[in-house]
């Protein structure tokens, strides 16, 4: 539960501080193998915002990149259980376009990761999702999120629907106690999940044994 009393107060300088604390612990203890997918995922999936979909309702994923938690277990469920799975693309201008996923469901540690080759649905495709499940490199408890600094996710959650649930995927120890700091642009989280604990507005969850 890292604490921000050593950060500078500039906004922008706390960010790039607090980006690189989270990367230089992901590059020395989280392994390639990411073993706590399982268990994040079960949590994640537990959640009466995913528990509940319908078939035919909609989820924005991701393909992790690097040692971000990763959503292939996540995806391959999702459809199973009859659920549209949407996926950005990056754009040029570093926004978001999406298409349905129609990558394979293995993990994105490569070089290339995975982009879907289907139809492109646009910016304002996020609008379609039931859920959004985002990636960060940190999340507060009150729903501050950490991106990784391009403000891709940013730019897309500012168009995601007023109903949809948007829960963020961290490693162990990335739930931070201290506010993160944040600018007006900002986009806000309702949950964080990581293999141990549900966070959400302010409260935790902590994961039982097993």
């Amino acid at each position: 539960m890292p604490l921000l009393d050593d950060v500078p107060e500039d906004t922008a300088a706390r960010k790039r501080e607090v980006r690189a604390v989270v990367r230089s612990r992901r590059r020395a203890h989280i392994m390639p193998d990411m073993s706590d997918e399982p268990r994040r995922t079960r949590l994640l999936l537990a959640l009466p915002e995913l528990a509940r979909l319908p078939p035919g309702s909609t989820v924005a994923a991701y393909v992790a990149v690097g040692r971000e938690p990763q959503t292939a277990l996540l995806r391959q469920t999702l459809h199973e259980r009859g659920v549209r799975v949407l996926l950005p693309v990056v754009r040029a201008d570093l926004d978001l376009d999406w298409a349905v996923d129609d990558t394979d469901h293995g993990p994105g540690l490569g070089p290339g990761v995975p982009e879907p080759t289907g139809r492109r649905l646009g910016v304002e495709a996020i609008r379609e999702a039931d859920v959004v499940v985002a990636p960060a490199l940190a999340v507060d408890r009150a729903g501050g999120r950490l991106g990784q600094g391009g403000g891709s996710y940013d730019r897309a959650l500012a168009r995601r629907r007023p109903d949809a649930f948007v829960v963020a995927l961290l490693h162990d120890g990335e739930v931070w106690d201290d506010a993160l700091p944040t600018e007006a642009q900002d986009q806000r989280v309702d949950a964080a999940v990581t293999s141990r604990e549900v966070v959400r507005c302010g409260r935790d969850l902590r994961a039982g044994d097993g």
